[in-house]
């Protein structure tokens, strides 16, 4: 008997989705609760919004939905830990410290902030928490500064009131270094704001010397100015400005070109010209401008200062990879939260289902499947047995499970694999900035016209020869040349975030400028990264009649079975009852019966073929033929048999990403060439090359993260080396590479240690940072011709005479202004189809 249903065709019905009422992303199908208003993905999200409604917070939804664009869509995490470790008194020592015998205060790490409502929502917590003195948030940095009455609240009660709103505290990195770090930043403050008002006071100054070129202006003024500007101009040297100075040394003792060799050179000179002049009481003096080039150029550092600062920070944040507290079973079956250092063999942890291993051992009791995306980047969970060995790192998928400890910390493969993200990261030499290359060459020109201007004028007067010698070095002083690089990277990192892409800093852009060599990543990178039907063979009903057994099982393959029937036949599936007699049977396939039509119930089997086979008999040469295709693509078969006849065929697989060809073709044509280095077996990993127009000579297979580090060090490749991935086992050969790329969706990690982030989906975004990054570079070039043009032309009318303090306070800002011009136009991140219409055409359908 052959089962037939008219959902055949059923593509076009479309699919009822049920959204989270906390998190908003959809339902899966057997947590939907017919005739309840509110639906919940997860049990933390449905705890999360009863605390929220119960605490008189429910504004958090308002603001969320306003904050909708900005927000990352992800459930909530309520993991009903104690956060006991919290009130030791060595975690307090070391992490907290007492303002008032009645307030302390703390710095901590928190997952789970996702955007402003979040902030909202913790900041108001003190309203409704007695004991809680303040909190706030700071977003960019995931972090939350906590004051509290040690004496009315513990710490540890403030964990468990973040945990219960879906937000884990976390132990700062270092706090040593973060107050290290804060005391920085406060220094770069103060030092511009010192420049800045030594800046406007002696521009204000200048004023009223420049008034008399137009005006007759008493020589006793005229010398209380001066002495004034000069003393601003000294002010300005030996306070904030001593950077240049100190930059200048080190770079000369190692004899390394740097910018601020010509920038020390030059408002020397201008503020020893100014002081001579004084007290000679003749000649004129450049106090102002070196003045105003102090604080210009200190802006323009700080900015640089930050973007380097954030880049190493977040490669730091990767260590929250690994749990820092494991759930210890004592001797007669109590369970503590202890330090994951504390750990030692032979002790054994609990881990519950959905978190994460917190060490390297071997797994206790029964089976279990677990996330090693960690260790293999494969996104579908895998079957471990009893007694095999599990990782820290991993993630238990189904069911909570005890591990029997081997090695905690450092020694798991796990943090062998951070410290080996952090090496290669600390290893990779940093780019010496164009600016800085040609600084050396600036500096000796300089020099080579000074002193031919001195020689060449001498004859005219040693006062005439010295006063246009000091003029051409302050005209020539690379105010504009310092702020070429920075002003334009700041705009291309600006213009570039708008369309999709985060860059980190000015030197990642340099090194992207070049093609050389992109190595892609497959699962999540070429891929979607989530399990899917992408086709199926045979009677569509036998797929609806799969999703309704399977939906009984938690597996990822029934979920993906599930979600598909019910975007291409949701009435129908709806319509069936639920199963009986279900039975799963692990790593074969599972077995129902579904009340049918007149022909009577339907016993329906889903799995593996051996599975179908033993009620159904052998394949049919149709069956087998699907197989054989859907192999060959690198996905899975799923059989389906229905009443003891073999029904369809369902092909499920991680989808390649719509445009990945597309952009593929683009690169090449942008004249990179282009690899693929992918953990899954070599055959899977060959045929979805194959589908993106990759060689297989282009592509590696059955890579382990400490071989992907390897493969993106072969000096075979051209460089620079950018790899492009998603996964925690890409971290490692993100850092090795010239350029670490992470798209969107990707692993929280992978973001941290990337220099570029792609915040839009696909691939597309990738072509648009590379191609920006080489128009950027270009007008970094631009700026730096422009500058060294004004430099020209400032010191030949220094040479002939024709400067003064005025003329130089004009061109200071004029050369200043053509620079940020320049820098806010020519970068763009927009690019034009290499590679045909129809490429084009699929380029913007993944944008």
């Amino acid at each position: 008997m052959t089962i037939t249903s008219d959902v055949t065709n059923t593509r076009s019905v479309p699919a009822k989705r049920c959204d989270c009422s906390h998190c908003g992303l959809p339902v899966p199908p057997g947590l939907v609760e017919q005739g309840h208003e509110q639906q919940f993905c997860c049990e933390g999200c449905k705890a999360v919004w009863h605390s929220l409604h119960a605490c008189g917070l429910e504004r958090y939804y308002d603001l969320a939905a306003r904050d909708h664009e900005a927000r990352e869509r992800r459930s909530a995490t309520v993991t009903n830990r104690k956060f006991g470790h919290f009130d030791q008194p060595i975690f307090l020592e070391k992490y907290a410290r007492a303002i008032t015998p009645e307030r302390s205060h703390t710095e901590l790490r928190i997952d789970g902030l996702h955007c402003g409502a979040c902030v909202w929502l913790l900041e108001s917590l003190p309203k409704i928490t007695p004991g809680l003195v303040a909190v706030r948030v700071d977003l960019s940095r995931n972090a939350v500064f906590v004051d509290w009455d040690p004496a009315a609240l513990a710490l540890s009660e403030v964990a468990r009131r973040f945990d219960r709103l879906g937000y884990q505290l976390l132990a700062p990195l270092d706090p040593a270094a973060q107050r290290k770090e804060r005391g920085v930043d406060r220094a770069w403050l103060v030092r511009i704001g010192v420049a800045a008002v030594l800046a406007s006071n002696s521009m204000a100054v200048a004023f009223a010397l420049y008034s008399g070129y137009f005006a007759t202006m008493a020589p006793a003024y005229r010398l209380f100015f001066q002495w004034i500007s000069v003393g601003i101009a000294i002010l300005a040297l030996v306070g904030p400005g001593r950077v240049f100075f100190a930059n200048a040394i080190a770079a000369i003792r190692t004899r390394t070109p740097h910018i601020d060799i010509p920038v020390a050179t030059g408002i020397f000179g201008a503020v020893a010209s100014g002081l001579v002049n004084t007290i000679l009481g003749e000649g004129s003096i450049y106090c102002e401008s070196a003045t105003m080039l102090v604080f210009l150029l200190l802006v323009g550092r700080f900015v640089q200062y930050r973007q380097q600062r954030r880049a190493r920070q977040q490669v730091e944040l990767i260590t929250s990879l690994v749990p820092s507290v494991a759930r210890r079973r004592g001797a007669e079956g109590s369970v503590d939260e202890v330090p994951v250092e504390s750990l030692a063999p032979g002790d054994v942890v609990d881990v519950p289902a959905g978190e994460v291993i917190p060490c390297d051992g071997t797994l206790l009791d029964a089976p279990a499947r677990f996330d090693l995306s960690l260790l293999t980047g494969e996104s579908r969970p895998q079957s471990i047995a009893d007694g095999a060995d599990v990782w820290a790192g991993t993630r238990t998928v189904d069911r909570p499970v005890s591990v029997l400890v081997r090695v905690a910390g450092a020694q798991t493969r796990a943090g062998r694999l951070l410290a080996m993200v952090t090496e290669a990261a600390s290893r990779r030499p940093p780019i010496v900035e164009l600016t800085d290359r040609i600084a050396g060459w600036f500096l000796l020109g300089v020099l080579v016209a000074a002193a031919f201007t001195l020689w060449w004028t001498w004859p005219l007067g040693h006062s005439v020869a010295i006063g246009r010698t000091v003029a051409l070095l302050v005209v020539t002083c690379p105010c504009a040349l310092g702020l070429a690089t920075p002003l334009a990277v700041v705009a291309a990192i600006g213009k570039a975030a708008r369309v999709g892409v985060l860059v980190k800093g000015g030197d990642v852009l340099e090194r992207l400028a070049t093609p050389g060599t992109v190595v892609l990543d497959k699962t999540g990178t070429i891929t979607e990264g989530r399990i899917a039907v992408t086709e199926i063979d045979g009677d569509r009903f036998g797929a609806v009649l799969a999703a309704c057994v399977e939906r009984t099982s938690a597996h990822p393959i029934a979920t993906a079975i599930v979600q598909h029937a019910l975007d291409v036949a949701a009435e129908a599936l709806r319509a069936l009852p639920a199963p009986a007699d279900v039975r799963e049977v692990a790593g074969r396939g599972i077995e129902g019966r579904v009340e049918g039509d007149a022909h009577g119930p339907i016993v329906v089997r889903v799995g593996n073929e051996g599975f179908i086979a033993e009620a159904c008999g052998p394949a049919p040469a149709w069956a087998s033929a699907a197989a054989a295709r859907i192999l060959g693509r690198g996905e899975s078969p799923v059989f389906v048999g229905c009443n003891a006849e073999w029904s369809c065929v369902m092909a499920v697989g991680d989808p390649i990403r719509p445009e990945a060809r597309a952009t593929i073709d683009e690169l090449r044509a942008m004249g990179w060439r282009v690899t693929m280095c992918s953990g899954d077996h070599v055959a899977v990993a060959r045929a979805v090359a194959r589908a993106v127009g990759l060689r297989d000579d282009d592509v590696a297979g059955g890579v382990s993260p400490e071989g992907k580090v390897a493969f993106v060090r072969d000096r075979g490749l051209a460089s620079p080396v950018v790899m492009v991935g998603d996964g925690v086992n890409d971290l490692a050969a993100m850092a090795a590479a010239d350029v670490g790329v992470a798209v969107r969706n990707g692993a929280q990690s992978a973001m941290h240690v990337a220099d570029a982030c792609l915040a839009r989906p696909g691939l597309a975004p990738l072509e648009r940072l590379l191609d920006g990054s080489r128009r950027t570079l270009r007008a970094i070039r631009v700026n730096l011709v422009v500058s060294v043009a004004y430099n020209v032309a400032g010191g030949a009318l220094a040479f002939f005479g024709l400067v003064n303090p005025l003329v130089a306070a004009i061109l200071m800002p004029v050369s200043s202004l053509t620079v940020l011009a320049i820098a806010l136009g020519m970068p763009r991140f927009d690019v034009t189809p290499r590679v045909g219409a129809d490429a084009g055409h699929s380029r913007k359908d993944g944008r």
